[in-house]
């Protein structure tokens, strides 16, 4: 492995597992104490990571455990969805620095390069590094075009060519699914565990597939989209037609006229009429099963259910728990656990500054290496 490469692999370990010492990065790499030591002493040197205290083991010397240095950079993350728009601003670990609202729905590329700069104006701008969007709909993070996006009327918009054009930053994009993918990545919420799905749900559902640590995009970057997925009722209806968050509340809409349209999956739990049970343990079971299929074809450790707190209906969830026990492969006595994450109703911007951190990663440890 060439010099240049090493920094890069190295401070990506450290970021996914710190704290952790020079030893135990050493077998996580497979690079000799040597390699690892004078790659750690480039970061430190450049103060890109700092040494956390020490842990001591019952025998042997004590070992220094390593950790990036949060306040190095800070970075932007924006959320592009149906349930809202917002700019969040997080330093290298997660840590919430400051947030702007934006109006929801479409915005043109101006539209949010004016917010953006209204934000960047009300915070310190001379550390950020990274901006991140997280985009509902079809992105090439390679060429940083948005190729559709309905949520926002874009079509082949190289929205991150002309953002890091007005702000001289880096600008990446990616999909809210494989934004939320990359962050629980970088941000430590997978632990040790290597492979992952984490679908998210709203007026649009998908889902970021981690495998062996590292995001599964497909041939073509459309992995995941199981919201254009066949609910498989012999129907020919599709999973976001059926069961997203914005069907069922049109069905029940049009079931219960008389109440006016609900405004939450929430609000929907106080209405528990044989109607709405049916309409939810429907939406549940198609769900649930989506979920059941995809830990069958990928034999994740884990699948996670992210959606903002105010689509969180305890009917809904239970469904999709039930229909995906049921369901799930049961050749083998391991059980895949379905987690849900409810409890944010800004994952989706802290998805985006988590894939800005991913990508700032390799730029700064590749300057360490060349000032070095």
């Amino acid at each position: 492995m060439s010099a240049p490469t090493v920094s890069p692999r190295i401070l990506r370990l450290i970021v996914e597992h710190s704290p952790i010492s020079q030893s135990d990065l050493k077998v996580r790499s497979g690079l000799s104490m040597s390699t690892v030591s004078q790659a750690t002493n480039r970061l430190l040197s450049k103060g890109i990571i700092h040494e956390l205290g020490l842990r001591r083991e019952s025998m042997g010397r004590p070992k220094i455990l390593l950790g990036i240095d949060p306040a190095y950079a800070s970075v932007v993350g924006v959320q592009l969805n149906a349930e809202r728009n917002l700019i969040v601003m997080t330093d290298l670990v997660g840590k919430l620095i400051g947030e702007q609202q934006m109006p929801t729905g479409a915005l043109t590329p101006k539209q949010l390069g004016d917010a953006l700069a209204k934000f960047l104006k009300s915070v310190e701008t001379s550390k950020v590094g990274a901006i991140g969007l997280a985009i509902s709909g079809i992105v090439d993070p390679l060429s940083g075009v948005c190729i559709r996006s309905k949520v926002l009327d874009w079509r082949h918009v190289p929205i991150a060519g002309l953002l890091s054009e007005r702000f001289a930053i880096p600008v990446y994009i990616e999909n809210d699914a494989n934004a939320m993918a990359l962050a629980s990545l970088v941000f430590g919420q997978l632990g040790d565990a290597q492979s992952a799905i984490i679908a998210t749900y709203g007026k649009g559902i998908g889902a970021g597939i981690i495998l062996e640590r590292q995001l599964y995009r497909g041939r073509h970057g459309n992995a995941g989209e199981i919201g254009n997925a066949l609910v498989g009722d012999g129907s020919a209806a599709i999973l976001e037609e059926v069961a997203s968050s914005r069907a069922i509340l049109n069905s029940i809409a049009a079931t219960l006229p008389e109440n006016g349209p609900p405004r939450s999956l929430q609000e929907v739990d106080g209405w528990p009429s044989h109607q709405v049970v049916d309409i939810l343990t429907t939406a549940g079971r198609h769900i649930g099963i989506s979920l059941a299929n995809l830990s069958i074809a990928f034999d994740p450790d884990v699948v996670y259910l992210a959606m903002e707190p105010q689509m969180a209906s305890r009917i809904l969830l239970d469904q999709i728990m039930t229909h995906f026990q049921q369901y799930r492969l049961k050749l083998t006595p391991q059980v895949i656990p379905l987690r849900y994450l409810t409890d944010s109703s800004r994952m989706w911007a802290l998805g985006a500054a988590g894939f800005a951190v991913n990508g700032l990663i390799d730029a700064i440890a590749s300057s360490a290496d060349e000032d070095a």
